[in-house]
């Protein structure tokens, strides 16, 4: 599992797959669901969508940021120069 969040609230956790999926497990039942929140199997069926959203694109937050642009202007900030 690529990336592992417990909930502040509910206690469940939410572990990334590695093909972007979430595995959310709470109480001893689990479920697993899209990057999109939406459920796809397991025992599961309920969990908080934005922190499987989040938790889904951790491991591809590099190249998110990237191509939003933040890469760029971090590396601007920290050498001082200009963007």
């Amino acid at each position: 599992m690529a990336y592992r969040l417990e909930h502040p609230f509910s206690g469940a956790v939410y572990a990334g797959l590695p093909d972007g999926r979430v595995e959310v497990t709470k109480d001893g039942r689990s479920g697993i669901f899209d990057m999109a929140g939406r459920y796809v199997s397991g025992e599961l069926r309920t969990a908080d969508p934005e922190l499987i959203r989040w938790v889904g694109s951790h491991g591809y937050s590099p190249a998110s940021r990237h191509l939003a642009g933040f890469a760029d202007r971090a590396t601007a900030e920290s050498t001082g120069a200009d963007g």
